[in-house]
């Protein structure tokens, strides 16, 4: 950018606002900084300095950057607005920039800075030429030779009853590739232009064009109906937002990409905990009460204590450690190797037939183990596993069927109980369904629930298969499936 710039900072921070400095200068950015500090002296940068573009950070002692906006916005000022911040939640920066910031900047990131300037004043330049450029027809129509020659955009005129193209300026020909004598042969609808045959109607939007070597554009077209030579016509300026798409396209992916990483993370956490949690019942708690139990044995034993309140306490004692024996399996993650998922589901559906009512039976209708990837394996069997502990604690169901299968493209979970069911639209999605729905997700697959009361509950989860992460979460794809499927081999 070779324009001079004056440019308001509102920081507190003169190490910060030097750190700006020092990144506008390497970057070849000049000009001039107003440094405000407080509300009194960013009013008077407004008002005093004519800034061209405002940088501001989030907070300040008794100010920060939405008070600062609005200050902007009441005084009508319409220059770009970028917040540079350490931290800030996406929610915020989200409703700032609808607010009508530019961009938001990261302390740590302050790299990117002369190019969100660059952008945002290129932005800027190019909303005011097409704001001036309506007003400008607006006003008088008789005026409008003078700006269709010279406007920057792409411009020209369509007849509104031949929908051939009259006339056309030099950005149009530049931008399209057209010589101006095969612009003005070509029908208006070659280049995907919409019909205009509407009766004094505006007819703007986004239109796909194509230039003259066949390149795909997106533009963003306003056209205005006037009359030239006493001819009805339709007056187009088309701005290329194309780039602009891609921009917001790959800022989009980065959001995708943030929020798998904040998903991977939070899986990670979650696993650890349980194995933690897991490991630390079966080796410490468990092995207490094992202690507690031999001593009971051995003074009954010894010292011929015969009690119906001791033998009580021993079976107590033995329902204590084999309800947390069957906790730890559940909690410590399986991992893949020795079995398969379907041998680890199995013997997951074993031990809860040996603690609750409900029959479970499983189905395996083309279904391919060596397809998926051992973290895709371990989802399918966490989601089982939640959505079973749903159905014992809630369904008062007999019978519930897992059912595993393949297409092409997914893998297919499906989990039918003959439940109490539901009403969903008077139950809000709990934990467990959204941690089912976030595993789901990390590999763009879903989780959805069928129900209404009586009716039993329809679980149907689809991952695609073509989606594999580049690498395996450290804690969701482990080497092997223990065999017993439980965190240690001891036994009670």
């Amino acid at each position: 950018m070779s324009q001079f710039l004056r440019i308001l900072h509102l920081e507190d921070l003169p190490s910060d606002a030097d750190m700006v400095a020092r990144e506008l200068k390497k970057a070849g950015l000049q000009g001039e900084i107003f440094l405000a500090e407080t509300k009194e002296e960013f009013i008077r940068g407004l008002t005093e300095f004519s800034p061209d573009i405002i940088l501001s950070d989030h907070s300040l002692p008794s100010f920060d950057s939405h008070e600062a906006l609005k200050i902007v916005k009441e005084l009508n000022i319409q220059i770009p607005f970028i917040l540079i911040t350490a931290t800030v939640s996406e929610e915020y920066a989200v409703n700032v920039m609808k607010e009508g910031a530019s961009d938001y900047i990261l302390k740590d990131r302050l790299q990117r800075l002369p190019r969100a300037i660059t952008s945002a004043m290129d932005s800027y330049r190019s909303r005011a030429a097409r704001i001036q450029a309506i007003e400008t027809l607006r006003l008088s129509e008789r005026k409008y030779k003078l700006l269709f020659e010279g406007n920057p955009l792409p411009m020209w005129m369509v007849s509104c009853t031949t929908l051939t193209i009259i006339d056309v300026n030099e950005s149009a020909i530049h931008h399209y590739g057209y010589t101006r004598e095969e612009f003005l042969a070509i029908n208006s609808q070659s280049l995907n232009l919409p019909g205009y045959e509407t009766e004094g109607l505006q007819q703007s939007g986004i239109r796909h064009h194509k230039k003259k070597n066949g390149d795909p554009v997106i533009v963003e077209v306003i056209a205005h109906e006037v009359l030239y030579e006493n001819e009805p016509v339709i007056l187009v300026l088309a701005n290329d937002i194309t780039d602009r798409l891609k921009a917001e396209a790959e800022i989009e992916r980065q959001r995708k990409l943030q929020q798998k990483l904040i998903t991977e993370t939070s899986i990670k956490v979650q696993e650890r905990e349980r194995d933690e949690i897991g490991k630390e019942l079966h080796d410490n708690i468990n092995q207490l009460l094992v202690a507690s139990k031999l001593y009971l044995q051995y003074s009954v034993e010894t010292e011929g204590i015969k009690s119906e309140g001791l033998k009580k306490c021993g079976a107590t004692l033995n329902l204590a450690i084999e309800e947390i024996r069957k906790l730890s399996q559940s909690l410590v993650a399986p991992s893949l190797g020795d079995i398969s998922l379907i041998e680890a589901i199995n013997k997951l559906t074993e031990l809860i037939s040996l603690t609750t009512s409900v029959h479970l039976e499983l189905s395996t209708d083309n279904y391919r183990e060596e397809e998926l990837d051992n973290s895709i394996k371990l989802t399918i069997y966490r989601v089982i596993q939640e959505q079973i502990n749903n159905i014992i604690k809630h369904a008062r169901a007999k019978k519930a069927v897992i059912a595993l299968s393949m297409t092409s493209k997914h893998i297919c979970l499906t989990i039918r109980d003959d439940g109490v069911g539901f009403d969903k639209s008077k139950v809000t999605g709990g934990i467990g369904l959204r941690n089912m729905s976030n595993r789901a997700g990390f590999y763009d697959g879903s989780v959805n629930i069928i129900s209404s009361p009586g009716q039993g509950c329809v679980l149907k989860a689809i991952i695609p298969l073509s989606t594999k992460t580049s690498r395996e979460p450290e804690l969701l794809a482990k080497d092997q499936f223990p065999k017993e499927n439980q965190p240690a081999a001891r036994s009670y």
